[in-house]
């Protein structure tokens, strides 16, 4: 870890800050009350949101695990064909901050297992998602004018995924 950061859990508002070995507890304090604001700010909007905290059950959806590798494996090689990429391999794992990642390096893509419960177009745009950043690394304008490019109702999709997210572009 390269610098100090502050993470707040979506689903009960806990915050926890991790720190490289080399930071000084002065040197935290001061971070975390530099961000005070910031962080009451996003306790508040999780504390008054409307939406219970929902848990996942993960022994119900290791019993989609398969169903969601073999639908993954099919749909990815039409997918990168549209998209124009290589990919070596898609793997589901669990993930409990993501819905997919993807090693550029490699052109390997991984899914959260959390998608076994979601609808195919949703498994499809996280997949979408993961392929263009084997184009452009990062989500930057050009990552979202190749979203808009290869599937133009991406927002809607990932409106539902990440309903309390706040985008910039």
């Amino acid at each position: 870890m390269k610098t100090i950061r502050i993470r707040i859990r979506s689903d009960s508002g806990e915050v926890r800050v991790s720190a490289p070995p080399w930071a000084s507890d002065r040197d935290v304090l001061r971070f975390v009350a530099e961000k005070s604001t910031w962080i009451r700010h996003h306790v508040e909007r999780i504390s008054g949101s409307e939406q219970a905290p929902k848990l996942v059950n993960w022994d119900a959806l290791e019993g989609k695990r398969q169903q969601l590798q073999d639908y993954a494996s099919a749909r990815v090689i039409s997918l990168a064909t549209q998209v124009g990429v290589t990919i070596t391999d898609v793997r589901v794992k669990k993930m409990h901050t993501r819905w997919g990642s993807c090693n550029v390096r490699t052109g390997r893509v991984w899914l959260s297992l959390m998608l076994a419960d979601k609808a195919p177009e949703l498994i499809d745009y996280v997949l979408v998602h993961e392929l263009v950043h084997l184009h452009e690394a990062s989500h930057s304008p050009r990552f979202y004018r190749l979203m808009d490019q290869y599937l133009p109702n991406w927002q809607r999709f990932d409106k539902e995924l990440n309903p309390n997210r706040r985008r910039r572009l």
